[in-house]
């Protein structure tokens, strides 16, 4: 499968843990080594940021999708490769999720979970068959994960539920997936 587009859906919280800011820039190192574009919220603060950021000094082609109210409390990113501002968090989930031929899912807060939940629910309804990856980074989706166990196990949702996604638990394990994307 070529991937030639992620789109990152993750926190833009300044008050998280070093660790995630460490693990994002991570995160867009590896990206960066494939030449995959990068489609994102558009902010310049939390993982959001850290990863346009380290994108753009790597050269990285970086696209950002921000909701016109949303452009001084998540800081518009304009020093990204395109900036693209929309009237509402309905279009820019639309434009996320129409621009990214496949999404990692970064620890983040009810923004993510919204988003996630809905791209997973979308390819449980068969409206696309994009990959979806959840970086669970420490441990941060574990109880999303058991919760969605418990979905299927109690019959409230579908027995391939867990098939729809992939888990991974580092950076090692996401570049592996990038190099059998890019083959």
């Amino acid at each position: 499968m070529k991937i030639k587009s992620l789109t990152i859906y993750c926190s833009s919280s300044q008050k998280i843990e070093k660790k995630f800011f460490k693990m994002a820039r991570e995160i867009a190192e590896i990206i960066s080594k494939y030449k995959i574009k990068v489609i994102y919220g558009g902010g310049n603060l939390g993982l959001m940021g850290e990863i346009a950021r380290t994108l753009m000094k790597l050269k990285t082609e970086v696209i950002g999708i921000i909701p016109k109210f949303l452009i001084k409390d998540e800081e518009a990113n304009i020093k990204i490769t395109h900036l693209k501002i929309v009237p509402n968090m309905s279009k820019r989930k639309e434009n996320l999720f129409k621009l990214g031929d496949a999404f990692l899912i970064l620890p983040g807060g009810t923004g993510t979970l919204e988003e996630l939940i809905e791209v997973l629910s979308w390819k449980n309804l068969k409206l696309h068959n994009k990959p979806i990856i959840f970086f669970n980074f420490d441990n941060y989706w574990s109880p999303l994960i058991k919760q969605i166990d418990k979905i299927t196990k109690n019959k409230f949702g579908n027995k391939n539920l867990q098939n729809k996604f992939q888990v991974i638990r580092s950076s090692k394990e996401f570049n592996k997936i990038l190099q059998s994307w890019t083959k």
